[in-house]
């Protein structure tokens, strides 16, 4: 079974720093026994985190973007208290809940997906 990881700004940061166990994801990932999704507000997220870090991820070769759709925002306006870097990775991971493929979060920041209904899992 593959495992279909969803990467947050965090974690994006984290592999442009070369995280041993991201860059091991990805590398999976290459490979073809796993998937690493990036949204697309992660991408920028990530850039205002750590610049050069959200550019890094929006050229990964064996990633799979996802652009904000109105789905995703849908979904978003369900929690209005977090925090917008956080709305499209949480709401990827309830979309794929719906259609049966569930995937993981990924964030060095769990904590910030509090009231959404996921968990992320910390790979630190």
């Amino acid at each position: 079974m593959n495992l279909t990881a969803v990467l947050d700004h965090t974690a994006l940061a984290a592999l442009y720093q070369a995280d041993a166990f991201l860059t091991g994801l990805y590398i999976e990932a290459s490979r073809g026994s796993g998937r690493v999704i990036i949204p697309s507000l992660s991408v920028l997220a990530a850039e205002r985190q750590m610049p050069g870090a959200g550019m890094h991820a929006a050229t990964l070769r064996f990633a799979q973007s996802i652009p904000f759709t109105t789905d995703h925002a849908r979904d978003a306006f369900a929690w209005p208290g977090i925090q917008w870097s956080v709305a499209h990775p949480a709401a990827i991971a309830w979309q794929a809940a719906k259609s049966g493929e569930p995937v993981t979060v990924l964030s060095l920041e769990p904590d910030l997906y509090a009231g959404t209904g996921i968990t992320p899992l910390n790979p630190t």
